[in-house]
C-alpha cells in the first residue's frame, strides 16, 4: 500500500516540478509587466531549469544511486517547497526567482530517480512504472502551458501560483505519509564506488547511443515548440503551429500509457526506437514536399502519438540491461548527452526558418541521424 501511496505521490511531485518550470512562460510579456521587469528576467525563471539539470544531472544520479531515499526526498522538498513558497510573495521577482532556484535544483533527483524508483519498488512492473512518472512529466508541462494564459486573464498572477501551491503540499504530505516506516530496497547500502559507477556507464555504448536518439528526438519537439510557428508563417500557416503541437503533446500522452508495456515485455525497444525514427524521416519529408493545413495538423500529432512513448521506453532499458547500483548515474548521462544536443540543435534552427521546406528538411536530416543512431543500438532488446 505505501509503495501506491508513494508512486502517486512522485506523480504528483514530478507533475508540480514540470508545472513550476514553465508556469509564467504562456504568458511572460504580461507577468513582465505586472511584477515591473523585463521579459527576458521572466523568460530566466524557466531558464534555470534547464541550466541546472545540465550541471546536476550527473552528479544527482550519482546520489540517487548512493542513497536513494535520502537524495529523493531532497528532490521532492525542495520541488514541493518551491512551489509552495511562492505565495509568501507572489509578486516580488527576487522571491520568485528564489522559489524558482529550489525547483531547479530538485527536479535532475525526480527526473533521474525514474529507473531506480522503478528497479526498487516495482522490479516486477517496471515499465508500468515509468510509464506513470513518464506520463506525469508531460502532463505537467501540458497543464501550464495549456491553462496559463486564462488563469492569468482571468485570476491574475494568483492564478498561476494557487494551483501549483496546493499540488505541492499534497506532495509533501502524502511524500511523508508514504515514507513513514518504508524501506526503499537498496537504497541505503553504497556498494559501488563513483569512480566504479562512472566507469561503468562511461564504457556502456548503448547508454551514450541512447542518449544522442534521445536528443534528437527531444531536440524535434523543441525545436517545433520555439520555431513552427516562424517557419509556418512563411507559407501563411502559423496559426496551427500551437495547435499541432500541443495535439501532438496531448496524443503523445496516451502513447505514453499504452505503448511502453507491450514494447518492453515483447522485447523489441530497439525495433520501436528505429521505427520512430524512420517515421519522423517520413513525416518531415512529407511535410517539407507539401506543407499544408492538414498535413501539419495530421502528421505532427500522429509522431508525437509515437515519439513521446520513447522516453520511458529507454527509462525502462536501463532498468533492465544494466546493474541497480548505476540506474541513477546511468539515467544523468543519457540526460546530459540529450540535453546537450537539445540546446545545441534549439540554437542551429534559427538558420533553417526562413521557409518551411528548409525548416522540415533540417528536421528531416536530424530523424535520418537518429535513425543512423539506432541502428547501431543491440537489435535484441
Amino acid at each position: 500500500m505505501k509503495r501506491t501511496i508513494l508512486l502517486i505521490d512522485l506523480v504528483i511531485v514530478i507533475f508540480a516540478s514540470q508545472a513550476i518550470w514553465v508556469t509564467f512562460s504562456p504568458v511572460t510579456s504580461l507577468v513582465a509587466g505586472g511584477l515591473g521587469v523585463s521579459k527576458a528576467k521572466v523568460g530566466l525563471l524557466a531558464i534555470t531549469f534547464p541550466a541546472f539539470f545540465l550541471a546536476l544531472t550527473i552528479p544527482s544520479g550519482i546520489l540517487l544511486d548512493r542513497n536513494f531515499r535520502f537524495w529523493l526526498s531532497i528532490g521532492t522538498a525542495l520541488t514541493g517547497l518551491s512551489g509552495a513558497l511562492r505565495l509568501v510573495a507572489p509578486r516580488s521577482y527576487m522571491w520568485l526567482l528564489i522559489c524558482q532556484l529550489l525547483g531547479a535544483v530538485g527536479q535532475p533527483f525526480l527526473l533521474n530517480a525514474f529507473a531506480p524508483f522503478a528497479s526498487r519498488l516495482y522490479p516486477e512492473k517496471r515499465e508500468f512504472a515509468v510509464s506513470i512518472l513518464s506520463f506525469a512529466m508531460y502532463l505537467g508541462t501540458i497543464y501550464a502551458l495549456g491553462s496559463g494564459y486564462y488563469l492569468y486573464i482571468h485570476h491574475g498572477i494568483l492564478g498561476l501560483e494557487v494551483p501549483i501551491a496546493i499540488i505541492s503540499v499534497i506532495g509533501l504530505i502524502l511524500y511523508s505519509i508514504a515514507l513513514l516506516g518504508m524501506e526503499l530496497k537498496g537504497g541505503e547500502e553504497v556498494s559501488w564506488s563513483v569512480s566504479k559507477a562512472l566507469k561503468a556507464i562511461a564504457k556502456a555504448k548503448d547508454l551514450w547511443l541512447l542518449g544522442i536518439v534521445l536528443g534528437l528526438g527531444v531536440a524535434l519537439f523543441d525545436n517545433m515548440s520555439i520555431w513552427l510557428e516562424a517557419a509556418l508563417s512563411t507559407v501563411k500557416l502559423g496559426s496551427v503551429a500551437g495547435p499541432a503541437v500541443a495535439l501532438a503533446l496531448v496524443i503523445g500522452l496516451t502513447g505514453v500509457l499504452f505503448i511502453p508495456i507491450p514494447i518492453t515485455r515483447r522485447d523489441k525497444r530497439t525495433m520501436y526506437i528505429r521505427a520512430t525514427s524512420a517515421l519522423g524521416i517520413a513525416v518531415y519529408v512529407a511535410l517539407a514536399l507539401w506543407t499544408t493545413k492538414i498535413g501539419v495538423l495530421s502528421l505532427i500529432p500522429l509522431l508525437g502519438l509515437f515519439m513521446l512513448p520513447a522516453y520511458p521506453i529507454i527509462m525502462e532499458w536501463i532498468t533492465t540491461f544494466h546493474p541497480k547500483e548505476v540506474h541513477g548515474s546511468a539515467s544523468g548521462l543519457i540526460g546530459l548527452v540529450s540535453r546537450i544536443f537539445t540546446v545545441t540543435l534549439a540554437a542551429v534552427a534559427v538558420y533553417f526558418i526562413v521557409s518551411a521546406t528548409r525548416y522540415f528538411i533540417f528536421l528531416s536530416v536530424l530523424s535520418i541521424v537518429a535513425f543512423l543512431v539506432a541502428l547501431l543500438l543491440p537489435g535484441d532488446r
